[in-house]
C-alpha cells in the first residue's frame, strides 16, 4: 500500500515493507544491494560525498543517520532538489517515507511514478522475488509484455499522482 501526498511543493510517498528496518536500510544504502532493485551507484558514499546514479541523478549526501534517515541532493541538469528517506520501525516491519522537494506540480506525476516503480521493485527485492543480477540488466532483457505491463503500471501511478496534485 502506498500513501501519496503533495503539499507546499513536497512530494511524499509512504510505503510499508515486511522487513526489519536494518534490512531495508542496507537495501537502500549498500551499492551491492541497491543495484539489484534500482540503479548502479558510484562516488564517495558518505556525508559530504558526491554520488552518481548510472544514467540518472547525482548529488551530495547531506545527512546519514543509520538506520533511520538519509538525506541527499538530487541533481539533474540545472535542477537541484532534496530527497529525504526516513525509515520507521513498525514491529518486525518498516515504514519508508520518501520526501522530494521542492517539486513543481507539473513534475509530480512523472517523478512520483518513477519513485514508486523503484519502491515497488524494492518490495519485490526484499521479498526475494527479483531475478539475480543488476536491475538494469534484467530489465533490458525483459520480454515485451513485461515492459508493457511496467509502462501501464507507471501510467496508472502517474494518474493517481495527478489526482493528488489537483
Amino acid at each position: 500500500m502506498t500513501d501519496r501526498s503533495y503539499e507546499g511543493e513536497k512530494l511524499v510517498i509512504r510505503r510499508h515493507y515486511k522487513a526489519e528496518r536494518e534490512d531495508v536500510w542496507e537495501a537502500i544504502t549498500d551499492p551491492a544491494r541497491l543495484v539489484r532493485w534500482f540503479l548502479p551507484i558510484s562516488g564517495d558514499l558518505r556525508v559530504g560525498g558526491r554520488y552518481q546514479l548510472e544514467g540518472n541523478a547525482g548529488g551530495e549526501i547531506v545527512r546519514c543517520d543509520r538506520p533511520s534517515e538519509i538525506g541527499l541532493t538530487w541533481e539533474i541538469g540545472e535542477m537541484s532538489t532534496d530527497v529525504l528517506v526516513r525509515l520507521d520501525p513498525d514491529g518486525d516491519s518498516t515504514i519508508l517515507t520518501l520526501t522530494h522537494s521542492p517539486m513543481p506540480g507539473e513534475f509530480v506525476p512523472g517523478t512520483g511514478a518513477g519513485w514508486e516503480l523503484g519502491l515497488v521493485a524494492l518490495e519485490k527485492y526484499l521479498a526475494g522475488e527479483l531475478p539475480d543480477g543488476r536491475a538494469v540488466d534484467w530489465i533490458a532483457a525483459s520480454a515485451q509484455e513485461d515492459l508493457a505491463a511496467a509502462h501501464e503500471l507507471a501510467e496508472q501511478i502517474a494518474g493517481e499522482w495527478v489526482k493528488v496534485v489537483r
